[in-house]
């Protein structure tokens, strides 16, 4: 249990809080750019002095946001390659990164939607 406990020491003094903080966050903003996309895609407005249409933006939005998330996601698996038991850890991040990022966005359509 010491062992455990000075491997966990020795992550937080690399930094480890800020690492998952900054991924989280990452994560967040992917979440609602993708929940504003599909928005947009919905609305039936002209954005950007109505040059363009919604449907438009909306894919855009959906695009960045896509491109953002599989690089913050692929640089979080990089780093978890680096450490033992290293495939575990990549599967089991991308399944709670991918529920987490679903969650996140039904709870901006439903904040939206009321």
């Amino acid at each position: 249990m010491r062992k455990l406990w000075q491997k966990y020491l020795e992550l937080l003094d690399g930094d480890l809080n800020t690492r998952v903080f900054d991924n989280f966050k990452n994560l967040l903003v992917c979440a609602l750019l993708f929940a504003a996309g599909t928005n947009a895609l919905h609305g039936d407005h002209h954005l950007f002095m109505g040059l363009l249409g919604s449907s438009l933006t909306g894919w855009g939005l959906i695009a960045v946001s896509a491109l953002l998330m599989l690089l913050n996601v692929s640089d979080g698996l990089r780093r978890l390659a680096k450490l033992r038991y290293h495939t575990a850890l990549q599967i089991g991040l991308f399944l709670v990164y991918l529920i987490l990022a679903l969650r996140v966005v039904e709870i901006v359509w439903n904040f939206r939607a009321d």
